[in-house]
This record gives C-alpha cells, sequence and structure tokens, in this order.
C-alpha cells in the first residue's frame, strides 16, 4: 500500500511568510549552501561462468527431490490495483503444502495459532479441486481444469452485499485472490520439469546479463547494487520452423554454486505469464533446493511467496492425499459447466 504523507498544519500564515523569508535571504546571500550527492549503485564480485551443459544439469539435478511435504509460511499479495500504484499484502497464514512429481499437489491454507482451514486445494496435473471454507458466507467447492480461464466466474462468485460492509468487501477480495491461485502456478514453480537437451523441437543458448537491484539485508539499510547473472534461453521450434521462447533460467553469478535464482515463463504471444524467485537453498541428497519461492502471476493479479520451514524430501505419499473430497458438502461449483 502506498500512502501519502500528511503535510503538517500551518496555523498561521504570519508564520508561514515568515518561514519564506528567512529561506529567501540566506539563499540570496549564499549563506544557505545544499549539496546533493547521487548514490551510485555496487557491482558486486562475480564468480566464473558455467558452459550450457552445466546449466541444464544444474536443473536436471533438482529433479533428484521426487516429493516435498512440510509445513510453510504463505504470504499472498492482490494486484488488481497494481497500475495504480497500490497493492493490497494480505496477512500471512499457515500452509501444509504436499508435492510429488509430476505435478501432484496439496495446499492447506489455515489462519495462523488457531489453526483454522481457509482453503484446501488439490491438482493432478489436469484437474484442480478448490474448497473455500472461510469465511462462512464464501464457502464452497471449486472444480476446474487447470489450463482455463475462469477469472469473470471468480470474480463473481461473491454477493453484490459486500458493497455495504468494507470488511466483507476485504474478505472478499481475498477469496477471489485464493480462488484465483492455480494448484499448477504452485508446482511448475517447485517441481521443475527437467530439459531434454537431446529434443530436436528444443534449442537453448546462453547470454550474460547485470542488472541494478534493491539489496535488502536484515539489519542494515538496504543498498542498490549490480548483480551478474547467467542466463539460459530455451526455445520451441514450432511446425512452421518459427521459435517461441518457453523460458529464461537466471544463475546468479554473484554466489559461488551458481544457484538458480529466478525462472521466467512465457506464454505463446511471448509474454511473461509467471515469474518465480528462489532463495535460502537446503542440501538435499546430491542437490540444492530452495526453501523460500516466490510466484508473481501478474495477469492473474497476485503474488504468492512460500517460506518453508521442516521439510521433508522423497517420503512415500499415499495417492489419496491428492484426491480432496467435499466431505462437509460445500455448495459445489463447477467452473467448466458454467
Amino acid at each position: 500500500m502506498h500512502y501519502w504523507p500528511s503535510w503538517p498544519k500551518i496555523k498561521s500564515y504570519k508564520k508561514l511568510l515568515c518561514l519564506l523569508c528567512v529561506i529567501l535571504v540566506l539563499t540570496a546571500s549564499g549563506c544557505l549552501s545544499v549539496k546533493t550527492t547521487k548514490s551510485t549503485a555496487t557491482l558486486l564480485k562475480t564468480f566464473g561462468r558455467l558452459p550450457a551443459n552445466s546449466l541444464i544439469q544444474k536443473i536436471n539435478d533438482l529433479t533428484e527431490v521426487s516429493s516435498i511435504k512440510g509445513n510453510a509460511s504463505l504470504k499472498l499479495t492482490d494486484l488488481r490495483l497494481s497500475e495504480q500504484g497500490k497493492i493490497e499484502p494480505y496477512r500471512p497464514a499457515d500452509a501444509l503444502v504436499v508435492l510429488q512429481r509430476p505435478e501432484q499437489i496439496r495446499l492447506v491454507i489455515r489462519v495462523p495459532i488457531i489453526k483454522q482451514n481457509i482453503a484446501d486445494m488439490t491438482s493432478d496435473g489436469d484437474k484442480f479441486r478448490i474448497a473455500v471454507y472461510y469465511p462462512d458466507e464464501y464457502r464452497r467447492f471449486l472444480l476446474g481444469t487447470n489450463k482455463r480461464d475462469y477469472s469473470e466466474q471468480v470474480e463473481k462468485m461473491s454477493g453484490t452485499e459486500v458493497k455495504q460492509d468494507p470488511r466483507k468487501a476485504q474478505q472478499k477480495q481475498q477469496i477471489s485472490s485464493i480462488a484465483r491461485i492455480r494448484p499448477q502456478h504452485i508446482t511448475e514453480a517447485i517441481l521443475i520439469k527437467p530439459i531434454k537437451a537431446d529434443d530436436s523441437n528444443l534449442q537453448y543458448f546462453i547470454s550474460d546479463l547485470t542488472r541494478e537491484e534493491l539489496d535488502n539485508v536484515v539489519g542494515q539499510t538496504p543498498k542498490r547494487v549490480l548483480r551478474s547473472y547467467q542466463v539460459l534461453y530455451l526455445l520451441e521450434k514450432l511446425s512452421n520452423g518459427q521459435l517461441h521462447l518457453l523460458k529464461q533460467f537466471w544463475f546468479d553469478r554473484t554466489q559461488a554454486s551458481l544457484p538458480l535464482a529466478h525462472i521466467q515463463i512465457f506464454n505463446q504471444d511471448g509474454a511473461v505469464v509467471s515469474e518465480v524467485s528462489y532463495k535460502k537453498y537446503k542440501t538435499v541428497g546430491k542437490t540444492a533446493f530452495p526453501q523460500t519461492i516466490e510466484v508473481i502471476r501478474s495477469m492473474d493479479n497476485y503474488t504468492l511467496e512460500l517460506n518453508f520451514e521442516n521439510t521433508q524430501e522423497n517420503t512415500d505419499i499415499e495417492k489419496s492425499v491428492f484426491f480432496l473430497e467435499n466431505k462437509e458438502n460445500l455448495p459445489e461449483k463447477n467452473l467448466d459447466a458454467s
């Protein structure tokens, strides 16, 4: 949220006039000297580059993690008013996350401390099921297909009475944001698919890029830095001979291990549909796996950040975990039937 600062209230115009006169006199006499300095971004130290096949191998090594389950802190931000310079971050929630390759997921979102379920969702990679439990007036059970767009239907889910009640209006927005989350948005970000370098329909190349960022370190003032990356571009050769950009993988050269820091995913029109950032890597077997994952879905008007805690990798998970049943007999809505 952006807030305009409130101007100090000057009760007397006489005081304001005196203040202006003092400034003018000092400026004219040269007694007031204002020195402005413009800070420049610091270029961070870089480590050696890697060839394309080594970067591809780093991505494929992530597939050694076949399953994940654990608790996480979930932060959801509504971006619908971002063009007006406003965003709507919601209070962090607790989450129980279970994932299994290739694309299975179970995500339970809960109110912290009291552990009341807000929503529960599953996906098998093709279909999804979402149960919304809280608040009571928006309880429902949604079914749909991952690749379809239901944005208009989601916006109409809640009643018009929220216009009369600001509290309900915010609840409506939050539930709308939760309903816009597709489980596959999370699986494609965490369960990254391997790259088949020998596929004749895939082409790739690498380049070096440097971009200015704001470096936030806990307990320190944020500073501007220039961070260097190696970027792997993955393209698909279409039947008409044209090339379609699928993904960009950004590897951080300011760290010795060159970890995967970002992924950008593109649609058929070449627009970015998903941006994913990775931080706080944890060693799992012979590879490293991120514990903080942020997904930015600008077209879906939300961002989602997961901070994992107490994760277990490569454990056996029962198939029933990934099938969500409507045990509470919530009002059911098949979005494909609408």
